[in-house]
């Protein structure tokens, strides 16, 4: 339209930057557009921009708190984990110490029975040895006897009794 109006008083034989009525007009339809151009399209597309940066200024912020609740709840989860990692090796450690000192104990009286075990049957291997060497002595004198008969003849008296 205003290159119309610039158009129309070039035709004229007018100079356009003469100042006359027509800078009026055109300083008026200046105005107008400013003033629709502004309302729209710039406020409008403000608007929008303005949205589109809050939006994202908001989920920035948004991921970075999220970023900073992960990282607070991976290092309590760590933390859980190694304390509970240190408690079971604890509890492992105590129940192995308590199986070597029942091991240790059922040694012990493994050992205390088998040495008593031991005595008793040292000490029956003695008596039945004495008993078995009575037994012999008493065997061997009346075999003796037997053969000095059948060899002599005759009973062999009173030797050492």
């Amino acid at each position: 339209m205003l290159a119309m109006i610039a158009l129309a008083l070039a035709e004229e034989g007018g100079n356009i930057i003469n100042p006359d009525g027509s800078l009026l007009v055109i300083f008026v339809l200046f105005v107008i557009f400013v003033f629709v151009l502004n309302r729209l399209l710039f406020k409008p597309v403000g608007q929008v921009l303005d949205e589109r940066e809050a939006l994202t200024e908001g989920a920035t912020a948004e991921a970075r708190a999220a970023t900073r609740q992960y990282q607070t709840r991976l290092a309590d989860y760590e933390a859980t984990i190694r304390q509970a990692r240190t408690e079971s090796y604890r509890h492992l450690e105590q129940e192995r110490a308590a199986a070597l000192e029942e091991r240790r104990r059922l040694l012990e009286e493994a050992k205390a029975e088998a040495g008593v075990r031991i005595e008793s049957a040292k000490s029956a291997v003695a008596d039945e040895a004495d008993r078995a060497r009575a037994a012999l002595e008493v065997e061997s004198r009346r075999i003796a006897e037997q053969i000095s008969r059948a060899v002599l003849g005759r009973e062999l008296g009173g030797g050492a009794d």
